[in-house]
């Protein structure tokens, strides 16, 4: 089975050839390895749609995945004991602590290479 056909008004014929400089090539350039599309489809989704496309997100791996989870119950069971009226001795100490975990998952899986 062969590719599908294209109707004319649907096929990408028409070339439009724009100066740029150097500076802003490597720019588009960047922004298409990191959008994971041609630089192409970049201007074309930006000029024709209003918005640049959805940043292609890497897949966690199993043990980010599950320090994640775990941080996750452990936010979820001190909200309940907050909501509860308990509040533990120690509790802004483990808040603290979990929000700079969270925070530096949270740059690596955006590719930021800073820690705290």
């Amino acid at each position: 089975m062969g590719r599908p056909s294209i109707s004319d008004t649907d096929r990408k014929s028409a070339f439009i050839r724009v100066r740029i400089t150097l500076r802003q090539r490597e720019a588009l350039l960047a922004l298409a390895k990191r959008y994971g599309c041609k630089p192409g489809d970049i201007i074309r989704k930006k000029i024709f749609a209003g918005h640049f496309p959805s940043p292609k997100m890497e897949r966690v791996d199993l043990e980010t995945y599950m320090e994640l989870k775990k941080i996750g119950v452990n936010i979820n069971q001190l909200a309940w004991h907050a909501n509860s009226g308990k509040f533990p001795f120690g509790i802004g100490e483990q808040l603290t602590e979990l929000k700079k975990q969270e925070t530096l998952l949270l740059n690596l899986l955006q590719g930021n290479d800073w820690r705290f």
